[in-house]
């Protein structure tokens, strides 16, 4: 006898937790690509500054905490975390800039992976 499939109805919340979670894969996945998978990954990986790696973080984790983000938001988070940074010795004013420019291009993948599932 056929077995009957039962529908699952995910919740408002759990999508949004496939949501972050695919948002925090996607910005993973970014950053492996940049130490890893580039031409250039053993020389992106002697110049990755301890800051930027934080830095990232804290972006990473003010994406998770925010249920909805728009584009604008997300850049308004990166310009506060950089604008945080830019004391540092170690980081210079082109290194913010490369770091702000990176994360800013990721929206397209963010926005992409966050998307509701249909």
């Amino acid at each position: 006898m056929a077995q009957k499939k039962k529908k699952v109805e995910v919740s408002s919340a759990q999508k949004i937790g496939i949501g972050v979670g695919l948002t925090a894969a996607a910005v993973a996945a970014a950053g492996t690509y940049f130490l890893y998978g580039s031409k250039n990954a053993s020389k992106n990986r002697k110049t990755v500054k301890s800051w930027a790696l934080k830095a990232k973080a804290e972006v990473l984790e003010k994406l998770e905490d925010a249920k909805e983000m728009s584009q604008e938001e997300y850049e308004d988070v990166i310009n506060a975390v950089a604008g945080a940074y830019a004391g540092l010795k170690s980081a210079s004013k082109v290194d913010i800039k490369v770091f702000k420019d990176e994360m800013k291009n990721h929206w397209k993948a963010i926005e992409k992976s966050a998307a509701p599932m249909k």
